[in-house]
């Protein structure tokens, strides 16, 4: 969040002052303008109403043409006084709207934002996921993980989906490189040969990767909040079709999207 020192309050009063003062002048210069036509057409009137029979004649033309613009002169002013003044009114609700924001607390905030409007789709083509169209002894952790979905600088979290789409784990950059150093060290593999089978095999690694949750289309994101304070090891929770983590994912919402949606 922005914070707002003082020389920006001061700066932001000044610039609301200035233009509350140019809208007033262009207010009153419409009025003198619109009272000053009304008047001349007005006079005019008068003086055509003066002039006996020929007047006659005269003022009821003029009469005529003062039907048609007096009309057409108060909903021009009309327009054209909502047009600068209802600016003021939008910013003073926004401004309003925005301090009772400021007022809900997080949960409250998460309560009124829907699952749907906070999730990264599943289905887009910028998501990274990994379709187990292979057993996960046939994958390889180095080449068919980190080096074509999840390079150096790249994304930390790599969901995994069956062929129908469906979450099977959840697997982070960090845990990875966490399993292959460890093997490393203990020189009991070749590390280019180390597949998603072998670390799921752990069962830490296997816990972890299925820590996920899953909530329904229509919920909100303080049901998901629920979810990761239930479990520490919960980071990612997934929109299913039916709610359930055996349902079709639709939608993703990690733990870094709530953090920043509980801001106020």
């Amino acid at each position: 969040m922005t914070t707002e020192t003082p020389d920006n309050d001061q700066e932001n009063a000044r610039t609301t002052r200035a233009d509350t003062n140019e809208r007033a002048k262009i207010g009153r210069n419409i009025v003198y303008f619109a009272l000053s036509v009304i008047g001349i057409l007005g006079l005019t009137s008068i003086l055509a109403a003066s002039f006996g029979k020929a007047g006659d004649k005269s003022f009821e033309q003029v009469k005529d043409i003062l039907g048609i613009l007096l009309p057409v002169l108060g909903t021009w002013v009309g327009t054209v006084l909502a047009f600068y003044f209802s600016r003021e009114n939008f910013i003073a609700a926004a401004q309003q709207t925005s301090n009772l924001v400021r007022q809900l607390t997080p949960d409250q905030k998460l309560q009124a934002i829907s699952v749907e409007e906070a999730m990264i789709s599943i289905t887009a083509p910028t998501t990274v996921k990994l379709t187990l169209n292979k057993k996960e002894e046939e994958i390889k952790l180095k080449t068919d993980i980190l080096d074509a979905l999840l390079p150096e600088g790249g994304k930390n979290r790599l969901p995994c989906v069956d062929p129908e789409g469906k979450i099977k784990y959840v697997i982070h950059r960090s845990i990875i490189e966490g399993y292959i150093s460890k093997q490393a060290f203990s020189g009991n593999a070749n590390l280019a040969d180390l597949t998603l089978g072998d670390m799921l095999a752990v069962s830490q690694i296997q816990r972890i990767a299925t820590a996920f949750g899953a909530v329904g289309q229509n919920a909100k994101l303080n049901a998901v909040k629920t979810l990761m304070d239930g479990s520490p090891e919960c980071s990612d929770v997934f929109v299913t079709t039916d709610g359930t983590k055996s349902g079709t994912a639709v939608g993703w919402i990690t733990n870094i999207i709530l953090t920043e949606k509980c801001k106020v």
